[in-house]
């Protein structure tokens, strides 16, 4: 978790809790949790969170052709190697 995270999470989750003990029953503690996580849900959706990170793209004839300069891969056991590679990608 970043720095950043971190602090915004211990100090959202001291004054939820700060808050929580000064309300007196029940009804009014859980319509605060729900308004609560209700805007910590609408602020993280608008948010500037990375996407989820995109997996690198290879270069299939590249990949074919350093892993041809190996000694000792031949051009069938090329094939094999390539074909295990293709179905892991797609």
């Amino acid at each position: 978790m970043a720095d950043r995270e971190r602090d915004y999470y211990e100090n959202f989750t001291k004054e939820i809790f700060e808050t929580l003990k000064t309300m007196s029953n029940n009804d009014e503690r859980r319509k605060f949790v729900i308004q609560t996580y209700e805007n910590l849900y609408e602020k993280l959706k608008t948010s500037d969170m990375p996407a989820e990170p995109q997996a690198p793209s290879v270069d299939l004839g590249k990949l074919r052709e350093e892993l041809g300069q190996i000694r000792g891969i031949g051009g069938q056991r090329l094939d094999e190697i390539m074909a295990v590679i293709e179905k892991h990608l797609s």
